[in-house]
Protein backbone atom coordinates (compact mmCIF):
# COMPACT_ATOMS: atom_id res chain seq x y z
CA UNK A 1 0.00 0.00 0.00
CA UNK A 2 1.35 3.48 -0.96
CA UNK A 3 0.43 5.48 2.05
CA UNK A 4 1.81 9.29 2.34
CA UNK A 5 3.75 10.48 4.93
CA UNK A 6 1.33 13.45 5.48
CA UNK A 7 -1.34 10.76 5.54
CA UNK A 8 0.45 8.37 7.92
CA UNK A 9 1.32 11.28 10.37
CA UNK A 10 -2.47 11.95 10.42
CA UNK A 11 -3.58 8.86 10.95
CA UNK A 12 -1.77 8.54 13.88
CA UNK A 13 -2.22 11.84 15.45
CA UNK A 14 -6.22 10.42 14.83
CA UNK A 15 -5.85 6.97 16.36
CA UNK A 16 -3.79 8.64 19.55
CA UNK A 17 -7.44 11.10 19.93
CA UNK A 18 -9.17 8.01 19.38
CA UNK A 19 -7.92 6.21 22.05
CA UNK A 20 -7.54 9.27 24.35
CA UNK A 21 -11.45 9.45 24.09
CA UNK A 22 -12.08 5.91 24.74
CA UNK A 23 -9.67 6.07 27.74
CA UNK A 24 -11.66 8.93 29.35
CA UNK A 25 -14.91 7.01 28.85
CA UNK A 26 -14.39 3.74 29.60
CA UNK A 27 -11.24 0.93 30.58
CA UNK A 28 -9.32 -0.27 27.49
CA UNK A 29 -8.63 -3.95 27.35
CA UNK A 30 -4.42 -3.69 26.82
CA UNK A 31 -3.44 -6.30 28.19
CA UNK A 32 -0.64 -5.62 30.94
CA UNK A 33 2.74 -5.37 29.74
CA UNK A 34 1.92 -3.44 26.63
CA UNK A 35 0.50 -5.68 24.23
CA UNK A 36 -2.43 -5.21 21.37
CA UNK A 37 -5.71 -5.80 22.64
CA UNK A 38 -8.69 -6.09 20.41
CA UNK A 39 -9.85 -1.97 20.39
CA UNK A 40 -6.20 -1.40 19.53
CA UNK A 41 -6.48 -3.99 16.92
CA UNK A 42 -10.00 -2.51 15.16
CA UNK A 43 -8.33 0.81 16.15
CA UNK A 44 -5.46 0.06 13.96
CA UNK A 45 -7.78 -1.24 11.60
CA UNK A 46 -10.20 1.70 11.12
CA UNK A 47 -6.90 4.43 10.93
CA UNK A 48 -5.60 2.20 8.51
CA UNK A 49 -8.81 2.67 5.84
CA UNK A 50 -9.19 5.89 6.81
CA UNK A 51 -5.85 7.06 5.62
CA UNK A 52 -5.18 4.91 2.39
CA UNK A 53 -4.16 6.62 -0.49
CA UNK A 54 -7.26 7.29 -2.70
CA UNK A 55 -4.70 6.37 -5.86
CA UNK A 56 -4.15 3.19 -5.35
CA UNK A 57 -6.27 2.32 -2.50
CA UNK A 58 -6.35 -1.60 -0.50
CA UNK A 59 -7.92 -4.29 -2.15
CA UNK A 60 -10.99 -5.57 -0.20
CA UNK A 61 -9.31 -9.45 0.11
CA UNK A 62 -6.50 -7.80 2.33
CA UNK A 63 -9.29 -5.69 4.73
CA UNK A 64 -11.49 -9.36 4.52
CA UNK A 65 -8.01 -10.67 5.78
CA UNK A 66 -7.68 -8.35 8.91
CA UNK A 67 -10.70 -8.86 9.82
CA UNK A 68 -10.45 -12.26 10.22
CA UNK A 69 -7.05 -12.05 11.86
CA UNK A 70 -9.36 -9.29 14.35
CA UNK A 71 -11.97 -11.98 14.82
CA UNK A 72 -9.30 -14.68 15.67
CA UNK A 73 -8.07 -12.38 18.02
CA UNK A 74 -10.90 -11.75 19.81
CA UNK A 75 -11.85 -15.41 20.36
CA UNK A 76 -8.43 -16.36 21.43
CA UNK A 77 -8.79 -13.58 24.44
CA UNK A 78 -12.27 -14.51 25.32
CA UNK A 79 -10.64 -18.28 25.45
CA UNK A 80 -8.15 -17.39 27.63
CA UNK A 81 -10.79 -15.35 30.02
CA UNK A 82 -13.20 -18.48 30.17
CA UNK A 83 -9.80 -20.75 30.80
CA UNK A 84 -8.79 -18.67 33.80
CA UNK A 85 -11.85 -18.05 35.17
CA UNK A 86 -12.52 -22.00 35.07
CA UNK A 87 -9.38 -22.10 37.20
CA UNK A 88 -10.49 -19.61 39.53
CA UNK A 89 -13.38 -21.71 40.29
CA UNK A 90 -10.88 -24.50 41.25
CA UNK A 91 -8.94 -22.65 43.76
CA UNK A 92 -11.81 -22.89 46.51
CA UNK A 93 -10.25 -24.15 49.38
CA UNK A 94 -6.67 -23.94 48.03
CA UNK A 95 -4.07 -21.98 50.61
CA UNK A 96 -2.81 -19.10 48.18
CA UNK A 97 -0.37 -16.96 48.03
CA UNK A 98 -1.36 -13.01 46.60
CA UNK A 99 0.94 -9.61 45.40
CA UNK A 100 -1.28 -6.75 45.55
CA UNK A 101 -0.07 -3.63 44.42
CA UNK A 102 -1.29 0.01 46.13
CA UNK A 103 -1.16 3.13 44.63
CA UNK A 104 1.99 4.66 45.29
CA UNK A 105 3.25 0.93 43.53
CA UNK A 106 4.42 -0.49 47.21
CA UNK A 107 3.88 -4.50 46.90
CA UNK A 108 1.92 -6.31 49.64
CA UNK A 109 1.95 -10.12 50.02
CA UNK A 110 -1.42 -11.98 51.40
CA UNK A 111 -1.63 -15.38 52.17
CA UNK A 112 -4.82 -17.11 53.16
CA UNK A 113 -7.43 -20.00 51.56
CA UNK A 114 -9.46 -19.25 48.91
CA UNK A 115 -13.43 -18.97 50.56
CA UNK A 116 -15.45 -18.59 47.34
CA UNK A 117 -15.10 -17.09 43.68
CA UNK A 118 -17.46 -14.20 42.92
CA UNK A 119 -17.75 -12.57 39.59
CA UNK A 120 -17.07 -9.07 38.84
CA UNK A 121 -17.25 -7.64 34.99
CA UNK A 122 -16.82 -10.75 33.37
CA UNK A 123 -13.81 -11.57 35.59
CA UNK A 124 -13.06 -14.05 38.61
CA UNK A 125 -12.39 -11.89 41.82
CA UNK A 126 -10.75 -14.53 44.62
CA UNK A 127 -12.00 -14.21 48.61
CA UNK A 128 -9.00 -14.55 50.89
CA UNK A 129 -9.35 -13.32 54.37
CA UNK A 130 -12.78 -11.35 53.82
CA UNK A 131 -11.28 -9.20 50.83
CA UNK A 132 -11.67 -9.30 47.30
CA UNK A 133 -8.69 -10.06 44.74
CA UNK A 134 -8.21 -10.04 41.07
CA UNK A 135 -7.00 -13.20 39.73
CA UNK A 136 -3.89 -11.19 38.47
CA UNK A 137 -2.67 -10.83 42.05
CA UNK A 138 -2.45 -14.48 42.38
CA UNK A 139 1.41 -15.75 42.25
CA UNK A 140 1.10 -19.13 43.92
CA UNK A 141 -1.51 -22.23 44.68
CA UNK A 142 -0.33 -24.07 47.58
CA UNK A 143 -2.25 -26.96 49.07
CA UNK A 144 -5.19 -27.31 50.38
CA UNK A 145 -6.21 -25.60 53.90
CA UNK A 146 -7.26 -29.14 55.08
CA UNK A 147 -3.95 -30.44 53.54
CA UNK A 148 -1.72 -28.03 55.29
CA UNK A 149 -4.02 -28.32 58.90
CA UNK A 150 -1.25 -30.79 59.80
CA UNK A 151 1.62 -28.45 59.62
CA UNK A 152 -0.62 -26.02 61.87
CA UNK A 153 -0.07 -24.72 65.25
CA UNK A 154 -2.05 -26.51 67.59
CA UNK A 155 -3.02 -26.66 71.39
CA UNK A 156 -4.17 -29.58 73.58
CA UNK A 157 -7.34 -30.09 75.16
CA UNK A 158 -6.93 -28.52 78.49
CA UNK A 159 -9.21 -28.14 81.73
CA UNK A 160 -7.01 -26.00 84.50
CA UNK A 161 -7.86 -24.67 87.81
CA UNK A 162 -6.82 -21.31 89.11
CA UNK A 163 -7.29 -20.49 92.91
CA UNK A 164 -6.76 -17.11 94.06
CA UNK A 165 -6.04 -18.50 97.23
CA UNK A 166 -3.19 -20.82 96.49
CA UNK A 167 -1.39 -19.10 92.80
CA UNK A 168 0.07 -21.19 90.54
CA UNK A 169 0.91 -21.09 86.80
CA UNK A 170 -1.65 -22.39 84.54
CA UNK A 171 0.12 -25.12 81.79
CA UNK A 172 -1.06 -25.31 78.19
CA UNK A 173 0.76 -28.19 75.82
CA UNK A 174 0.70 -26.25 72.53
CA UNK A 175 2.62 -27.10 69.06
CA UNK A 176 3.88 -24.17 67.20
CA UNK A 177 3.31 -26.12 63.92
CA UNK A 178 6.55 -26.91 61.66
CA UNK A 179 8.26 -25.19 58.56
CA UNK A 180 7.09 -22.73 56.73
CA UNK A 181 3.40 -22.76 58.28
CA UNK A 182 4.52 -22.57 61.69
CA UNK A 183 4.28 -19.55 64.32
CA UNK A 184 6.87 -17.55 66.18
CA UNK A 185 4.26 -16.59 69.21
CA UNK A 186 1.06 -16.76 70.23
CA UNK A 187 -1.42 -13.92 71.98
CA UNK A 188 -3.86 -15.58 74.69
CA UNK A 189 -6.85 -13.34 75.17
CA UNK A 190 -9.85 -14.13 78.29
CA UNK A 191 -13.25 -12.34 79.30
CA UNK A 192 -12.03 -10.09 76.18
CA UNK A 193 -8.63 -8.77 76.78
CA UNK A 194 -5.11 -10.09 76.03
CA UNK A 195 -3.09 -11.23 79.11
CA UNK A 196 0.05 -9.37 78.83
CA UNK A 197 2.93 -10.88 77.70
CA UNK A 198 4.79 -10.60 80.83
CA UNK A 199 2.47 -13.33 82.36
CA UNK A 200 3.30 -15.79 78.95
CA UNK A 201 6.68 -17.60 79.20
CA UNK A 202 7.11 -20.65 76.82
CA UNK A 203 9.31 -23.95 77.06
CA UNK A 204 9.42 -27.01 75.53
CA UNK A 205 5.72 -27.42 74.08
CA UNK A 206 4.44 -25.90 77.24
CA UNK A 207 3.25 -22.32 77.40
CA UNK A 208 2.99 -21.53 81.26
CA UNK A 209 0.73 -18.50 82.32
CA UNK A 210 2.33 -17.23 85.84
CA UNK A 211 0.50 -16.31 88.94
CA UNK A 212 -1.34 -12.77 88.62
CA UNK A 213 -2.97 -13.20 85.30
CA UNK A 214 -6.49 -14.43 86.62
CA UNK A 215 -6.46 -12.30 89.44
CA UNK A 216 -8.66 -9.90 88.10
CA UNK A 217 -11.70 -11.71 87.31
CA UNK A 218 -14.44 -12.82 88.86
CA UNK A 219 -14.97 -16.42 90.37
CA UNK A 220 -15.93 -19.08 87.40
CA UNK A 221 -15.38 -20.79 83.99
CA UNK A 222 -13.80 -18.94 81.49
CA UNK A 223 -12.54 -20.36 77.76
CA UNK A 224 -8.98 -19.12 76.40
CA UNK A 225 -8.70 -18.00 73.12
CA UNK A 226 -4.89 -18.57 71.26
CA UNK A 227 -4.01 -16.44 68.39
CA UNK A 228 -0.77 -17.17 66.33
CA UNK A 229 1.02 -15.10 63.28
CA UNK A 230 1.12 -18.78 61.76
CA UNK A 231 0.31 -17.77 57.64
CA UNK A 232 -2.83 -18.50 58.30
CA UNK A 233 -3.59 -16.38 61.78
CA UNK A 234 -4.49 -20.07 63.34
CA UNK A 235 -7.28 -19.14 65.74
CA UNK A 236 -8.07 -21.49 68.70
CA UNK A 237 -10.65 -20.86 70.89
CA UNK A 238 -12.26 -23.78 72.04
CA UNK A 239 -9.81 -26.00 73.65
CA UNK A 240 -8.92 -24.08 76.85
CA UNK A 241 -10.84 -23.27 79.83
CA UNK A 242 -9.75 -22.02 83.13
CA UNK A 243 -11.82 -22.45 86.06
CA UNK A 244 -11.17 -19.25 88.73
CA UNK A 245 -11.80 -19.69 92.27
CA UNK A 246 -10.89 -18.61 95.51
CA UNK A 247 -10.55 -21.23 98.36
CA UNK A 248 -9.48 -19.19 100.91
CA UNK A 249 -6.93 -21.91 102.22
CA UNK A 250 -3.38 -20.89 101.26
CA UNK A 251 -0.37 -23.03 100.21
CA UNK A 252 1.07 -23.06 103.50
CA UNK A 253 -2.21 -23.83 105.50
CA UNK A 254 -2.75 -26.83 102.77
CA UNK A 255 0.74 -27.72 103.86
CA UNK A 256 0.37 -27.98 107.36
CA UNK A 257 -3.02 -30.22 106.60
CA UNK A 258 -1.22 -32.64 104.47
CA UNK A 259 1.33 -33.13 107.20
Amino acid sequence: MATSLDGIVTGLNDLSLSKNRVNESQTSDRAVGGNLGKDEFLQLLVCQMKNQDPLEPEKDTEFIAQLAQFSSLEQMQNLNETAVNSQAFGLVGKAVVLNTKSTNGNITEVQGVVDYITMKNGSAQLSVNGQLYSMDDLVEVKQSYAEVQKYLPSVEQTAAVYDKSNKSFVDININLGSGNYAASSVAVMVNGEYIKSDFLSFENGVLSIAPGAFDQLADGDYKLSLYFDDPYDTAITDKVTVKVMESGISKDENDTKEE
